[in-house]
């Protein structure tokens, strides 16, 4: 009988071909670029022996993505060759989400798909630093420096804010475990009425209206559905506590650009950090690129150094439930 096939980018392979070969499980592993298919030996696979039935999709191809032109497209074309195989049964991602359309492709076709946590912890360290460098005002430091000033202003602590993270599921837990032994009191929101011990207080999506004029700062971790997109409009953002902090490291549309930039004309003293926009790569003609109250970054929350550790620890363990037939605890259900 012949064995199962596991579908891997070649970049993925030459890191972590120890670990597969060291697998209790009987597998071959094929060997994908965007200039075929090999063996793991590198020899060639015969269009009748291909026929894969995992595929795992490692951070590596938006590495590339980011660094080369040319290579930007190898995260599209290796979930183009997954649906086109039509034997593909389950695909490991390295996002979050799934709303980038190749995952969405996936999802379309009938195949099984998992996000990963792997980014989860970068996403929080990410935040809590972008947090900290906003409210201690490291602009006007690092501007006294460079203009030998000597400056000894007083400074806000995060030390007994309230920090209302909405979309309290793993990045915002995580966000929350960093945020709490700063004596930051935390209140977590979700869909739905839920018990969580790594948050304050917890409150669903209808109680926010509620909870905003009193939160210092507002992180946005939510998926992009269609109950979230717009969800940080005019409404939500003038009920927003004056001179507290935005925070959007979930998706770009889930906060109305127009009605932020008002909010942040508004006189209140509102501030943002963004890392996820409408469009990306954002317009060099954007009005946030140059505005006093944003603080931007290129989608790179969760891009810590370490991402890809993380995330051959949790194709490797997603890749043991499957072939032992046990529960996928990420995988995306419709």
């Amino acid at each position: 009988m012949s064995k199962r096939q596991v579908l891997i980018p070649l970049t993925a392979y030459e890191r972590i071909h120890s670990r597969l070969e060291s697998s209790p499980h009987e597998f071959d592993v094929l060997c994908w670029s965007s200039s075929g298919v090999t063996h793991s030996d590198g020899s060639a696979v015969a269009e009748s022996d291909y026929r894969p039935e995992v595929a795992w999709i490692p951070i590596d191809l938006l590495f590339a993505a980011t660094s080369t032109g040319m290579a930007a497209s190898d995260f599209v074309l290796f979930a183009e060759a997954l649906v086109e195989s039509q034997t593909v049964e389950w695909v490991q991602s390295c996002l979050a989400g799934a709303d980038a359309p190749p995952l969405q492709k996936i999802l379309s076709a009938g195949i099984r798909l998992s996000n990963s946590d792997s980014p989860n912890a970068g996403v929080a360290e990410y935040t809590m630093a972008a947090i900290m460098n906003v409210v201690h005002g490291w602009t006007q430091r690092s501007d006294d420096q460079r203009n030998g000033t000597w400056n000894q202003k007083g400074w806000v602590e995060i030390n007994g804010a309230t920090w209302l993270i909405i979309g309290f599921g793993s990045i915002g837990g995580e966000i929350a475990k960093r945020a709490r032994p700063f004596g930051v009191e935390v209140i977590g929101a979700r869909r739905t009425a839920v018990e969580d011990t790594r948050a304050d207080h917890m409150i669903t999506m209808d109680e926010l209206d509620g909870v905003l004029p009193s939160a210092d700062v507002v992180i946005v971790a939510c998926p992009l559905t269609d109950e979230t997109r717009g969800l940080v409009a005019k409404n939500f953002l003038d009920q927003m506590k004056p001179e507290s902090v935005l925070v959007n490291v979930s998706r770009g549309p889930v906060v109305d650009t127009g009605d932020l930039l008002d909010a942040l004309d508004s006189g209140r003293s509102l501030k943002a950090i963004l890392d996820v926009f409408d469009i990306e790569p954002l317009d060099p003609s954007s009005p946030l690129w140059s505005h006093g109250a944003v603080t931007l970054t290129s989608h790179i929350a969760g891009a810590g150094s370490g991402i890809m550790r993380r995330g051959d620890d949790v194709f490797i363990e997603q890749l043991n439930a499957y072939l032992e037939g046990r529960e996928l605890r990420l995988e995306i259900r419709k």
